[in-house]
């Protein structure tokens, strides 16, 4: 039976030809149902990505077989197929994440930095950030907005990337006594304003951005964003909550509990609306 499963393999080839069929084989498992693919035995079609390194087939299908040696854990196979590539950031990513299978986080990120490869990087830091280091996070954060700085192609994933930064500052920024959380909320209000000149119309950054303006103590700059984040999207309850929280420090209750009334309308759940009902109180 087996036998006549790769000599089936090998009729398709020859008929569709061999880059095709190689490709659509190591990609098998999420082929659609009834798709000649589903046909040949898994374990057939699991070796593929063994394929010789020798044997001369295009980068692109040797970036797949790294891809599915690595989705399926064959970490040796999977090391092959990239030692194969030309310098290239396809095989820095796949340097990364094989350096991640093997538990090598400094390797893993450095390679991620030189692909500039975004969503690694989010993914690998936010695994930092859940084990508890937000110190570590922090860092890797920082790397990240340099090499995306330094690098005009990947330009569209900074403002998300420096905003980013912001958060990790300001949760880094908790975790210190009071007294010494200042040049951190500081700096994570530099992060957002970053991110708010590159991207004027994201109304999350603007909400940030007044958010740790009010934290700073600047309400007149937190206004301002407010204002800004309302303008952009007049449906914002977080907006409307901030202006509320920004006229409540003022001293004005009056307008802060007009500015409660119409946020609670939008959304009474809402944390930013819950947070501003218990101050008033």
């Amino acid at each position: 039976m087996r036998m006549l499963a790769i000599a089936a393999v090998v009729v398709v080839v020859l008929v569709l030809g061999t880059v095709q069929v190689l490709s659509t084989l190591a990609l098998r498992d999420v082929a659609q149902s009834g798709a000649w693919v589903r046909f040949v035995p898994a374990a057939v079609a699991a070796r593929v990505d063994a394929l010789d390194p020798r044997v001369p087939v295009p980068s692109t299908l040797r970036i797949v077989f790294a891809r599915e040696a690595l989705a399926h854990g064959d970490v040796a196979t999977a090391e092959r197929q990239i030692a194969t590539l030309p310098p290239s950031r396809d095989r820095a990513e796949l340097t990364g994440l094989l350096a991640e299978k093997r538990g090598d986080e400094t390797a893993a990120v450095r390679a991620f930095l030189e692909a500039g490869a975004v969503d690694d990087l989010e993914r690998h830091i936010a695994e930092v950030q859940r084990r508890g280091d937000v110190a570590g996070a922090l860092r890797l954060q920082e790397a990240t907005v340099k090499r995306l700085r330094d690098d005009r192609t990947a330009s569209g994933a900074l403002p998300e990337a420096q905003y980013g930064l912001g958060v990790l500052e300001q949760r880094y920024a908790y975790t210190l006594p009071i007294a010494r959380r200042a040049p951190y909320q500081r700096r994570s209000l530099q992060a957002y304003e970053a991110a708010v000149s590159l991207a004027p119309l994201a109304e999350r950054y603007l909400i940030a951005a007044g958010s740790q303006e009010l934290n700073l103590g600047d309400i007149a700059r937190a206004e301002r964003y407010f204002e800004r984040a309302r303008d952009v999207d007049p449906g914002s309850v977080d907006a409307l909550a901030g202006l509320g929280d920004a006229a409540y420090r003022r001293g004005d209750l009056e307008r802060a509990r007009a500015y409660l009334a119409g946020a609670q309308k939008m959304d009474a759940a809402a944390p930013a609306v819950r947070r501003l009902a218990a101050e008033i109180k």
